[in-house]
């Protein structure tokens, strides 16, 4: 008998992982990526889209996607381990032997009046609002990570006609070295961005009136599908799918997790932020550990770090940030258009990536993480039930 492994999400996680495993050429498997997508969102881009500097964010999933890969247009809504099932919204249920969860992270909640631009929908509705509004017309991005500022520049820069702040409650992307914040602050000011930081936004009522703006771009937070909490499966005080450092979840021997969605509940593992540069490690780790599984062999811990945060304040604009494998600011950063041109490589890249790996299971490789207390391996061959 043949094996099946499904992938549910197919964000940069959720195909890396697809990828590496169909790849691979394993006999007899049989690897299902699950999404209800038509095509594949490059999150990272969506910024550029909702300031309309970019026509289109996202790829047709044919061209990055193995094509021993069978694609399913759904999306989950109950996992049940007991019977090794998925059970589709649209009625239909997916068997599994090995199920790697990778569904993202979701729209938070906003308050009336606001936009959220996560999602490829709300980014639509976003652009559109922008690109209706008359010259004068007031524009508040509320946020202080990489989101808003990245929001809140291209905006100003692709608007020039309209009045665009940024608001935060603490200093913009906090995890940036001092020298870096203020450059990205002067290159915000240059853009015509007025910044309104250390003073946290009111969520209730009608967010435009309290900030005096006629569209307002919520861009504070992250939520996670309740997807994995609704199925009974470990979750975090977020929802986030709780995993061993093996990206395996605790109690179950063939279900593992990867991207923004899922979480190492090992506090070694505290460095490790929702971002695409942490998911790609994540889907591959994930795929190779469910490779090492049909094996036998002994399942390899996470290993990933970080070597950059690249910023983009507009399309000739940026910083970069170097870092530490813990993600911790260094001294040294670029900025201006060498650090935007950095960033437009590093995002096409990320294609390249992705691609790459459907030509050949494992050509993807990742910056290694701190090596304070770091094992080689987490756990001996385990019995599959």
């Amino acid at each position: 008998m043949g094996t099946t492994a499904v992938i549910l999400g197919g964000g940069y996680a959720g195909v890396m992982a697809a990828n590496r495993l169909a790849a691979n050429g394993r006999p007899g498997l049989d690897v299902v990526l699950v999404t209800p997508e038509l095509r594949f969102v490059e999150r990272i881009r969506l910024h550029e889209y909702t300031a309309g500097t970019r026509a289109d964010a996202t790829v047709d999933f044919a061209s990055i996607l193995h094509q021993g890969v069978r694609r399913i247009s759904d999306s989950a809504v109950e996992i049940r381990p007991d019977r090794r099932t998925v059970q589709l919204a649209g009625g239909a249920e997916a068997g599994y032997d090995y199920l790697v969860y990778a569904v993202g992270s979701a729209a938070g909640t906003a308050p009336d009046g606001a936009l959220r631009i996560e999602q490829l929908e709300g980014a639509a509705a976003a652009r559109s609002e922008l690109a209706a509004l008359p010259a004068g017309a007031r524009v508040a991005v509320v946020g202080g990570g990489l989101t808003a500022v990245e929001t809140a520049a291209e905006t100003a820069r692709n608007f020039e006609h309209l009045q665009v702040s940024l608001h935060s409650a603490g200093p913009v992307v906090p995890r940036l070295g001092t020298q870096t914040r203020r450059s990205v602050e002067k290159s915000l000011r240059r853009a015509g961005v007025k910044l309104h930081s250390g003073t946290p936004v009111p969520a209730d009522g009608d967010v435009r009136t309290g900030l005096g703006a006629d569209v307002v771009l919520w861009c504070a937070g992250f939520g996670v599908p309740g997807l994995a909490a609704a199925s009974g499966l470990p979750v975090n005080n977020v929802g986030r799918l709780s995993l061993d450092p093996t990206l395996r979840v605790r109690g179950q021997d063939r279900i593992y997790g990867a991207g923004d969605a899922a979480v190492i509940d090992d506090p070694f593992y505290d460095y490790l932020r929702m971002c695409c540069a942490a998911a790609l490690p994540m889907g591959a780790d994930a795929a190779g550990n469910i490779l090492c599984a049909m094996d036998g062999e002994a399942e390899l811990r996470h290993d990933s770090g970080f070597r950059g945060l690249c910023i983009s304040l507009g399309r000739s604009d940026g910083a970069v940030q170097f870092l530490s494998a813990d993600d911790s600011a260094t001294r040294f950063h670029l900025h201006g258009r060498t650090a935007a041109v950095q960033k437009e490589i590093i995002c096409r890249m990320t294609l390249r990536w992705i691609r790459g790996e459907a030509k050949r299971s494992g050509a993807y490789t990742w910056p290694t993480g701190p090596q304070a207390g770091k094992a080689t391996t987490a756990t001996a061959p385990v019995a599959r039930s």
